[in-house]
């Protein structure tokens, strides 16, 4: 049971930030105003925007492979994408359907399993390139706008945080695989033994820049279509914004949300819209909230959908 104690704080945070967004009486009159009203026609536009942003996800997956030596083909990287999709809504944490995307590869290629590994690895640092190039093209430019209020400046500096902290680590875990490092006798040497072999991910990398470099450009296509779901979802809920103020925000809500404070991101994520629309674009409260929800509503069915992909998977070994 212990292995499950994070979890279960996860869902009591969860569970507390939603109750406080909705114990306010005006908000509830005004969520259910908006629920109301709320235009189907764009909900169904998200649902597509959020098929083809896990769609490009699968495709980035596939170029890793490629990337490592493991020739699995496309649709099985759709089918098992999916299938991890789906268990990743019953395991506590993002990494579950990255888990059971390695354990798929590893039944197929038994020897494979540290190329299996990095893959993985090697798509969500495609992944993350891609989000700290979006903050830098966003976010920052507009620094002053969301210095105007003592909310947005304290998320969006701690999103800047976070993004740097990440960028250091990773800067500092490839200067720990470089050859005249590791054959220095230093006090930390034995710290960087064990994720010796993982990090032969830099070299590999290096050897095929063009499927990187394929790899960052499908992440940034999979981020802008993520994030025009949430987009979809404000203007079922005729939030007054424009696709260029949900890309302002967006960078700042995926990064916060990384935070392993609650299952999910739920109830951080509709905390962090409810502020950053509201305070910047005068969007009202629930509005904010639902159009947060709608969003990660959409991902969810998307990842229900996943598990339909799981009686296409083979196991077989090649």
């Amino acid at each position: 049971m212990r292995k499950y104690w994070l979890a279960g704080l996860q869902c009591i945070l969860s569970v507390i930030l939603i109750w406080r967004l909705f114990e306010n009486p005006t908000l509830r009159s005004n969520a259910e105003n908006i629920l109301l009203a709320a235009d189907i026609s764009w909900m169904l536009v998200g649902l597509s925007s959020a098929l083809l942003t896990e769609s490009i996800c699968a495709v980035r997956w596939w170029l890793m492979l490629r990337l490592f030596g493991i020739p699995m083909r496309l649709p099985q990287v759709f089918a098992f994408c999916g299938a991890g999709l789906f268990f990743s809504l019953g395991l506590p944490g993002a990494g579950g359907g990255d888990v059971f995307r390695i354990l798929y590869v590893i039944q197929k290629y038994p020897d494979q399993k540290l190329k299996a590994s990095l893959s993985v690895l090697a798509d969500r640092l495609c992944g993350l390139v891609a989000l700290v190039a979006t903050f830098t093209a966003t976010v920052l430019p507009n620094w002053k706008l969301f210095h105007n209020d003592p909310h947005t400046k304290f998320f969006t500096s701690l999103a800047t945080i976070m993004l740097c902290s990440v960028v250091v680590l990773l800067f500092l875990w490839w200067i720990t695989t470089l050859k005249p490092i590791k054959n220095l006798s230093l006090p930390f040497k034995r710290l960087c033994e064990r994720p010796d072999r993982m990090g032969e991910i830099f070299s590999e990398l290096a050897k095929r820049p063009r499927l990187v470099l394929l790899g960052v450009m499908s992440s940034a296509v999979a981020l802008a279509m993520h994030f025009t779901t949430y987009f979809c979802t404000s203007k079922a809920f005729n939030i007054k914004v424009s696709l260029c103020d949900i890309l302002t925000i967006m960078p700042v809500v995926d990064t916060i949300i990384l935070l392993p404070v609650t299952l999910y991101g739920v109830g951080l994520r509709e905390t962090l819209f409810e502020s950053l629309l509201g305070s910047l674009y005068g969007v009202d409260y629930g509005a904010a909230v639902l159009a947060s929800l709608g969003g990660f509503g959409l991902q969810a069915f998307v990842a229900l959908l996943g598990g339909l992909m799981i009686p296409f998977i083979s196991l077989k070994r090649e």
